[in-house]
């Protein structure tokens, strides 16, 4: 998996990430949260459906190192719910 960085400069990487995922394009929202540097806090207010779940993933990227068998991320979400739709993408 290429880092953060690299995915905002090699958009043939961020096509095939949304076509796996069987998405055309990233919503004003998602564009915006690839815009967010290392360790800066977002906070992503939307209504349901509108992609949030993609939009706070793909900065979490940055961080991660395919090399490393290390906890790398750890998201804690409200709900089984939230936490099988947030699995599945």
């Amino acid at each position: 998996m290429p880092t953060f960085a690299q995915m905002q400069t090699d958009t043939i990487e961020l096509k095939r990430i949304l076509a796996n995922l069987k998405i055309a394009e990233l919503n004003e929202m998602q564009q915006a949260s690839l815009q967010t540097k290392e360790n800066e806090d977002v906070i992503l207010l939307s209504i349901t459906g509108s992609g949030k779940t993609l939009a706070f993933l793909l900065p979490v990227l940055q961080s991660l190192n395919k090399e490393s068998k290390n906890v790398q991320a750890l998201i804690i979400v409200p709900s089984r719910e939230l936490a099988i739709q947030i699995d599945d993408v």
